[in-house]
């Protein structure tokens, strides 16, 4: 079905300089206070609902505590999974991009040591993978003794030549102490251009009559077969406790995240050496080498540990983490979060949850990973979904910086590939089983957009579909305002093809007038609609050699009549200044 209304709605783009520096409209009057604010600009990360999946255990199986995930996409496209369960770390593989699994097996399995008293359980932790340049894997784990004195901690490797199927013996590589104040946890993997193999891992050994603990690390330069026997000193802060390292490659430098207590609770940090003389000297707690990892610094009671950090590929870093802020005390209930930094490793920000964990459940010891370029993969031990923790998986959509590219578009209601490219990306559906995706082009005279609604579920819009669809909020001089006032409008089109227009007045959307010249269509189907809107340029009072912004937002009714209201990731619904910039090309 396609409805043409002269005025119609369509996706949001955005569009400026490097700063908002339009001019603005005749000022609003009145007690109202027009201001704007630094735009927030860079990629976005959109998580999927439609992809949530638990990955253990599986149905029917009984397994006790299953967590601590890591999740990797092969070179081949297989997807494999590590967790630890049952005293074991275990492996279990897709070869269908993770539509079906196949059995878990053991990678690291649960020993007992022999002791005057008996056998005394050695637990398998902490679990972890990397597919090496040559296309080897490599996988490590924490050796944990249940009780003190009998055997010592220590890490682990193996190594894998044909992607997983079969593994060597593991070799333990570093033994720590032989009690749980002195232990050694948490190995990661990094490996550097010059095929130099290096594990990270937190060491308390060092440090037997205090409970300070610093980052070690031990060098392979032949794929894991041999390594160096003393680790190096990569950080330490004396009196404190630096932990859980995970490390990226970034340019020529290497970026760590750890955990750093120095302010009474774990918050993520991150230390850097040039990689090509990775860690010359261990980085201090005054180290310039040494910086917190959010732009605004979470309050000091705030917990926020277990950092996993990402780089993207040629773009920033993302890092995740396990934290209680907005939640409460108890670090127990702690739930997953991701934050948005740039390619050193500083001012992560941008802040958003994979999942929604209620306040007494819990979502820890995260991980990040690439799913393809332009998405990545949040692994969580978390019981949002059942009082038992499970490990789960999200995908998320990396949004980038938006530019509309010169065409012309023919408003028929249809995806024509002369008109479209078919990479929409714009993504909203976090919330529920509707999902949006959307793509916006330039003409002359007149910014377009094409939206995709696509249902997951066949019961989510209902009989009243006049409160279903999409609004557009745009900012046609890159204002960056804090609140609705002159030059930012919004379009709310029905999946019905009905439309409204406002346009923002003294910290309010008002009602405005006439049609504009907005040509719309839409057509539905069982799975979806299909839009597009060419909106001229003069209604949004375009400024000339400036870009836009653009938020939109998905609004429908789920199976029991709920109202899902949900905009672009980190878009505020009245302040343009967190709109999505849109450059004009």
């Amino acid at each position: 079905m396609i409805k043409r209304n002269g005025l119609y709605f369509l996706l949001g783009l955005i569009l400026f300089p490097l700063s908002c520096e339009a001019k603005d409209p005749e000022l609003s009057v009145g007690n109202f206070e027009r201001k704007s604010a630094e735009p927030q600009d860079g990629i976005r990360i959109a998580w999927d609902y439609s992809t949530l999946q638990r990955i253990a255990p599986r149905d029917g199986r009984e397994s006790g505590w299953v967590g601590y995930p890591r999740v990797r996409r092969l070179s081949n496209g297989d997807v494999i999974a590590v967790y630890e369960t049952g005293g074991s770390v275990e492996i279990k593989r897709s070869i269908d991009k993770g539509e079906t699994w196949s059995d878990p097996s053991i990678l690291f399995d649960k020993h007992y040591v022999t002791t005057g008293s008996g056998e005394v359980l050695v637990i398998k932790a902490n679990g972890e993978l990397l597919e090496l340049a040559s296309g080897e894997l490599v996988a490590a784990c924490n050796y944990r003794p249940a009780e003190d004195g009998f055997a010592p901690f220590a890490i682990a490797v193996k190594r894998s030549v044909d992607k997983g199927k079969n593994w060597t013996d593991p070799e333990v590589i570093y033994e720590g102490g032989n009690t749980f104040h002195d232990g050694c946890w948490e190995p990661s993997f990094l490996q550097l251009l010059s095929g130099e193999l290096q594990v990270y891992f937190a060491n308390e050994t060092p440090y037997t009559s205090s409970e300070e603990q610093e980052i070690s690390m031990l060098r392979s330069f032949d794929n894991g077969k041999t390594w160096t026997e003393d680790p190096a000193t990569v950080c330490f802060r004396q009196g404190f406790r630096d932990g859980m390292p995970v490390p990226v490659l970034s340019g020529d430098q290497i970026l760590l995240a750890i955990e750093d207590n120095v302010d009474g609770q774990f918050k993520p940090w991150i230390v850097s050496s040039d990689a090509s003389n990775p860690w010359e000297r261990p980085v201090s707690g005054n180290s310039s080498f040494r910086h917190p990892a959010h732009q605004d610094q979470l309050p000091e009671n705030v917990y926020a540990g277990a950092p996993y950090l990402l780089k993207l590929p040629d773009g920033p870093c993302l890092l995740s983490y396990q934290t209680t802020h907005g939640r409460g005390p108890n670090w127990e209930l702690s739930t997953m979060e991701v934050a948005i930094g740039d390619e050193n490793g500083r001012d992560f920000s941008m802040l958003s949850r994979p999942f929604n964990v209620p306040l007494d459940r819990e979502a820890k010891w995260n991980s990040l990973s690439m799913w393809d370029e332009n998405t990545v993969l949040a692994a969580s031990t978390t019981s949002f979904h059942n009082r038992n923790c499970e490990v789960w998986t999200i995908l998320g959509h990396v949004i980038p910086e938006l530019a509309a590219k010169i065409g012309f578009v023919s408003v028929d209601g249809q995806a024509n590939p002369g008109e479209w490219t078919g990479i929409f990306p714009l993504f909203i559906g976090h919330n529920g089983g509707v999902n949006m995706k959307a793509d916006i082009m330039r003409e002359e005279k007149a910014v377009c957009f094409a939206v995709k609604i696509e249902y997951s579920e066949v019961d989510v819009f209902s009989e009243n579909q006049k409160d279903s669809g999409v609004r557009i909020f745009i900012d046609g001089g890159n204002y960056c305002l804090t609140d609705p006032d002159a030059g930012l409008f919004s379009l709310f089109l029905s999946t019905e093809g009905e439309l409204k227009i406002q346009e923002g007045k003294d910290g309010e959307w008002i009602d405005a007038d006439g049609e504009a010249g907005i040509e719309t269509s839409v057509e539905r189907s069982v799975s979806g609609c299909f839009m597009e809107l060419k909106v001229p340029l003069s209604w949004i009072q375009h400024v000339d050699g400036s870009d836009i912004r653009v938020n939109m937002q998905l609004t429908y009714r789920d199976a029991t009549g709920k109202e899902i209201v949900e905009n672009i990731a980190n878009a505020k619904q009245d302040a343009s200044h967190t709109w999505c910039r849109v450059r004009f090309q």
